[in-house]
C-alpha cells in the first residue's frame, strides 16, 4: 500500500522522464499536499469467473459523467509536462514527446480490495495542429480543474525523439532529446 505521508518532500523526489503505467507519479488534490498515487485506476467489479476489467489509464474527458468509476472519482492534478505519442509514417514508425503543460488533469480512486491510491489521466480531442501527431492528448489541468471547471488549453509543441522511451527501465533525459541534430536545420 502507498502510505503518502512516508515519502519526502517534494522538492526531493527524483525527476521522472518516464512513467509507465503501474507506476507512481505525483498528483495533488484540492487543500493537499502533493503525494504519490499509482498511475492505473482498478474497476471496483469484477466480471465473471471473477476476470477484472483492463485497469483504467485514461478517461475521456466526454465520458466521465456516463462512467461510474471516473464519475465518482474525486479529481487531482497528476505532475507532469509531456506525453510520448507514436504513429505510423509510410512503412515507419516515429515518435515524439509531445510538451507544453505543467501538470495533467487526472481522476483519482482507492480501490476498496487493495486500498492503493490510483489515477486516470483525463483525455481531450487533440486540437488540429496536433492531430498529426495523436488523437488524444491529456487534458491540461491546473486549479480551476480541481474547483471543477473545465481541463486549461495549452501550445502543445511536439518533437520527434527516439524510441528509447519504449524501455520502461529507461528513465532520463535520453527519453525526450530531439532526435538528429536540431542545430543543422533542414536540407531543402
Amino acid at each position: 500500500m502507498i502510505d503518502r505521508y512516508s515519502y519526502p518532500a517534494v522538492a526531493e523526489w527524483p525527476r521522472r522522464f518516464n512513467v509507465a503505467p503501474g507506476q507512481v507519479a505525483p498528483i495533488t488534490l484540492a487543500g493537499d499536499l502533493p503525494r504519490l498515487a499509482r498511475w492505473e485506476l482498478l474497476a471496483p467489479w469484477r466480471g465473471h469467473g471473477g476476470v477484472r476489467p483492463p485497469p483504467i489509464r485514461t478517461a475521456r474527458l466526454a465520458e466521465i459523467a456516463r462512467t461510474p468509476v471516473l464519475a465518482r472519482a474525486r479529481r487531482c492534478l497528476v505532475a507532469g509536462d509531456g506525453w510520448y505519442a507514436k504513429a505510423k509514417v509510410g512503412k515507419a514508425v516515429h515518435a515524439w514527446w509531445i510538451h507544453g503543460a505543467t501538470s495533467f488533469a487526472g481522476l483519482v480512486a482507492t480501490h476498496k480490495e487493495d486500498g492503493v491510491e490510483a489515477f486516470a489521466i483525463v483525455m481531450v480531442p487533440a486540437p488540429e495542429p496536433m492531430r498529426a501527431y495523436s488523437e488524444l492528448l491529456p487534458a491540461a489541468g491546473r486549479t480551476a480543474w480541481l474547483e471543477g471547471g473545465e481541463p486549461d488549453e495549452v501550445p502543445w509543441r511536439a518533437i520527434e525523439v527516439s524510441r528509447y522511451f519504449e524501455e520502461v527501465a529507461h528513465d532520463d533525459e535520453r527519453c525526450i532529446a530531439p532526435l538528429g541534430n536540431p542545430n543543422q536545420g533542414s536540407l531543402f
